[in-house]
């Protein structure tokens, strides 16, 4: 079973996140600062890096890259701002690269075993593997 691994990124379970004046505001771009620690710490030990890491429009996603298999897995939160337990809910997927916003099927995981789920997927012999 997954853990948290930073203290810091708990204080969002459950935050509301408001626009100021049309742009995303100080604690989201906090909340992304905490939340790419947090995915970082999780990965790093299974030679695993985070290759692309968008903070969007109060959303977060970005591409993860395996080392070893040279897989690629996208990621992608809700939009934090209509999703209190954004942190249940994380869409992961194979991809073919770090560009590959289409990638495999559909699977949903949490923060807590993110770490887990993206070493399956990356070592996973589907149809995403690279030749």
């Amino acid at each position: 079973m997954g853990r948290i691994r930073t203290k810091a990124i708990k204080k969002w379970f459950g935050h509301t996140f408001e626009p100021e004046e049309f742009r995303t505001g100080r604690d989201f771009t906090a909340f992304g600062r905490n939340l790419k620690s947090e995915l970082t710490a999780q990965l790093k030990d299974n030679g695993c890096i985070i290759t692309k890491y968008i903070r969007g429009y109060f959303y977060v996603s970005g591409f993860i890259y395996n080392v070893s298999t040279g897989k690629y897995v996208y990621f992608c939160t809700d939009d934090v701002r209509y999703s209190p337990n954004w942190h249940k809910d994380i869409l992961i997927r194979e991809a073919r690269n770090d560009h590959d916003y289409k990638g495999g099927h559909n699977q949903y995981t949490s923060l807590e075993n993110f770490g887990e789920k993206a070493l399956t997927l990356l070592n996973s012999n589907s149809f995403m593997a690279v030749a």
